[in-house]
């Protein structure tokens, strides 16, 4: 979840203020009942929105996933001569292709059955497995799938298998719990793994209600006008996002990730868009509620930014994000929390994906 916010929160650093050079006109006509007006924005009335929230039920299957998820931190590993089975790391020679190309081909390569890295068929393939076997099959992809070079393709696979750990998890009993973490006993932990998933999901439902009511709001909205240099930082916010998948693909440059990813340049743009058009949305509701963030209010948001991106500091954490990137932040914070206090809102109860 840190990581997540910390992504979320360099993506939010975007309420600049308009520039000195010839604004770009868009063409767009004000809308009729606009409830602030200038140069460049024709905002709509953004009170009384109605949504929907989401309230994630916190399943017994979520909390032990947490606690697992903690207690990896302890596990060792152990080769096994079984035949492979669910939550087992299996040790590949893996090659795959497309069209008799090579798209992937590693040595000593993990997978681990049961997380449907590569499809659930593919787990399928490897459940069973024993090592030394090899294995040549071919699975079709669906368009949504979430490598955007496999998606809608059929991949032919060429896998051998090298080795077949298990993993073991420490007996998190009283003693090995309060040797090895801050809590005094299993169930303190037990509980702080609840907590940590309750507040998680209850982040995520608010976050995703927010979006839903902005996303309302630039719908009906107007963008009349912008700067080059709106538009300018709308593009750094969209290539840094972006920028993250260098160091995963092992690729030099943007263009190569863009090419990666399967987006033309009408796409990057369409999302160049979206950000300036967010950008100018949020800023118009801060001026028209004339929202401002006190010391206060910017100290308590220190520490809590520091807690969701784990941070050590508050020096640690101007320094990877700056003031006014922090003070930022808070200014669209308030504006979201004042159409989700403003709005018409319905709770439903559901389940959540990872459920």
């Amino acid at each position: 979840m840190k990581k997540k916010f910390a992504i979320f929160l360099l993506a939010a650093c975007m309420l600049t203020a308009c520039g000195t050079k010839a604004p770009t006109t868009t063409g767009n006509q004000p809308v009729e009942n606009a409830v602030y007006s200038d140069d460049f924005v024709s905002l709509a009335p953004y009170t009384g929105l109605k949504a929907e929230k989401k309230n994630y039920i916190v399943t017994e299957k979520a909390v032990e996933d947490r606690i697992h998820e903690e207690l990896m931190e302890f596990a060792e590993y152990r080769s096994v001569e079984r035949p492979a089975k669910s939550g087992d790391y299996v040790q590949t020679d893996f090659k795959a292709s497309i069209d008799g190309s090579v798209v992937m081909q590693e040595e000593s390569y993990d997978v681990t059955l049961g997380a449907q890295e590569y499809g659930e068929a593919f787990d399928e393939k490897l459940t069973g497995v024993s090592v030394n076997d090899e294995l040549s099959f071919s699975l079709d992809y669906d368009d949504d799938f979430i490598d955007v070079e496999w998606a809608g393709k059929t991949v032919d696979f060429e896998i051998r298998i090298t080795d077949i750990q298990e993993e073991l998890l420490p007996d998190p009993t009283d003693a090995f719990i309060k040797e090895n973490t801050s809590y005094g006993s299993y169930k303190e932990f037990a509980d702080a793994m609840r907590t940590n998933v309750t507040d998680s999901y209850a982040q995520e439902s608010t976050q995703e209600l927010q979006e839903a009511l902005l996303q309302q709001v630039i719908e009906n909205s107007s963008i009349l006008k912008y700067t080059q240099e709106d538009y300018d930082a709308a593009r750094e916010r969209v290539n840094s996002i972006y920028m993250s998948y260098l160091d995963i693909f092992g690729m030099n440059d943007l263009d190569d990730v863009y090419e990666f990813l399967d987006m033309t340049k009408e796409d990057v743009e369409e999302e160049i868009q979206s950000s300036l058009y967010r950008t100018l949305i949020v800023n118009a509701i801060i001026k028209n509620e004339k929202l401002t963030v006190s010391e206060d209010e910017y100290e308590d948001g220190i520490r809590y930014y520091m807690e969701q991106t784990g941070a050590e500091s508050k020096e640690e954490l101007l320094e990877t994000y700056g003031e006014e990137e922090i003070r930022t932040t808070l200014l669209e914070d308030q504006a979201l929390n004042f159409l989700v206090n403003h709005a018409q809102i319905t709770e439903v109860e559901t389940e959540h994906d990872d459920a």
